[in-house]
């Protein structure tokens, strides 16, 4: 391989690291933006009478509205899906996933080691947005030179 081959892979792996480093900080910020109003409506909810798990899941969907819009608009530069109802469907269902660690995560805190609901919930974010960055950034939001999601047509 010469020289300049090389200084020019050297260059494009530094600039697809750079590009998911900004998109994770990026990510990071939708997402606490996203889990204010996530917990904002957890809280009310939660001092309304509804049980934690409703409030959670309901708190969760608005949440990943939020997410959804500000990560289309602001984070991610790369999209493989073509059509936006397919693509915030698939953005809720792994944020569904995300649920279900949260959903675990509070029930072992509250149920098994007796924290506060909010505690809990703080404590069940940090996995839940490790495996929806990862997730989503794999699926929906990478180059499209780098593989097909099942079903769709684009470069290889």
């Amino acid at each position: 391989m010469s020289a300049g081959l090389h200084g020019n892979k050297m260059i494009n792996a530094f600039k697809s690291r750079r590009g998911v480093i900004k998109e994770s900080v990026g990510y990071l910020a939708a997402s606490g933006l996203a889990l204010a109003a996530d917990l904002s409506i957890f809280m009310l909810l939660s001092y309304a009478g509804f049980g934690w798990y409703s409030a959670a899941a309901v708190g969760f969907l608005i949440g990943s509205v939020c997410a959804y819009w500000i990560s289309v608009r602001y984070v991610f530069s790369s999209r493989c899906l073509h059509s936006a109802s397919v693509e915030m469907a698939v953005f809720v269902l792994i944020g569904c996933f995300g649920l279900l660690i949260v959903q675990a995560s509070m029930w072992i805190g509250i149920e098994v080691l007796g924290m506060p609901p909010i505690v809990a919930r703080l404590i069940a974010v940090g996995g839940s947005f490790t495996s929806n960055f990862m997730l989503r950034k794999m699926v929906l939001f990478r180059s499209a030179r780098t593989s097909h999601v099942i079903g769709e047509k684009g470069a290889v």
